[in-house]
């Protein structure tokens, strides 16, 4: 299995900023997808070490994860797919941390997952907050130009740079097509090289099964994902990201 260890230290400037500098310590934050805690670097002494959860669906990232930050809680998420978790069981719901949290967050979680998953597991994780409580969770618009707010990356979408990356499997001609359908859906997923725009839920994780390490990327307009989440708010990317995110608030 090909390395899946992320070195992304940005999360924390990222939904510090969108979440307008929000009082970190004393709260219990939930890092959904979170790595080996990549969060925390970046967070410094801004979070306590003993409020942070990690909960992913990696076990190799979850016990590297435990050992850079002892102090913090790593939980396996036993959850199926196809690229993270081949072995995983289909359908598990996320497991009981035995707290409430305060602050969630998911960064670049959804990015790989049907909307059926994602509703799914936005609203779990909406069950876990605490009164007052705040989700946030990062997704990728299909027709946002990434140079907007990465000014080191080449103009283009993100679907763009992924069938890039797929070049000697697709046509010049007709990745220029699929990157033109892609900016016009609502939504997309792009798996490996092969572009399917709104599918059926037979696409979702838990139920077709996946090519070991393949390549599965989901793309959703904002307005869609508002209409989607009316009770949420979504925000544009913050520099040097180039995600959305939707923020949700518990009363």
């Amino acid at each position: 299995m090909r390395n899946l260890i992320s070195e992304r230290t940005t999360q924390f400037v990222y939904f510090d900023e969108l979440l307008e500098r929000p009082r970190w310590k004393g709260s219990k934050i939930l890092d959904f997808g979170g790595n080996i805690g990549g969060f925390l670097v970046g967070a410094g002494d801004s979070v306590d070490h003993d409020d942070y959860w990690c909960v992913d669906i990696n076990k190799t990232v979850v016990e590297q994860g435990r050992r850079n930050h002892p102090r913090a809680h790593f939980v396996h998420f036993n959850r199926y797919n196809p690229q993270y978790n081949p072995e995983g069981i289909r359908n598990l719901p996320i497991p009981d941390c035995g707290v409430k949290f305060d602050i969630i967050i998911a960064f670049s979680v959804f990015t790989h997952a049907h909307p059926v998953e994602m509703l799914e597991l936005v609203a779990q994780l909406r069950s876990m907050l605490a009164p007052g409580g705040v989700l946030a969770f990062t997704f990728t618009d299909p027709s946002y130009d990434r140079a907007l707010t990465d000014s080191r990356l080449p103009p283009g979408t993100g679907v763009q740079a992924m069938l890039q990356q797929n070049k000697d499997k697709v046509p010049l001609l007709e990745a220029e097509e699929m990157v033109k359908r892609a900016s016009q859906s609502n939504w997309c997923l792009l798996i490996d090289a092969r572009l399917y725009v709104e599918p059926g839920d037979e696409f979702s994780h838990q139920q077709r099964q996946g090519r070991a390490e393949e390549s599965y990327c989901s793309y959703f307009k904002p307005d869609w994902i508002q209409a989607l989440l009316p009770d949420g708010k979504v925000h544009a990317p913050v520099t040097p990201e180039w995600q959305h995110c939707c923020v949700l608030r518990n009363a």
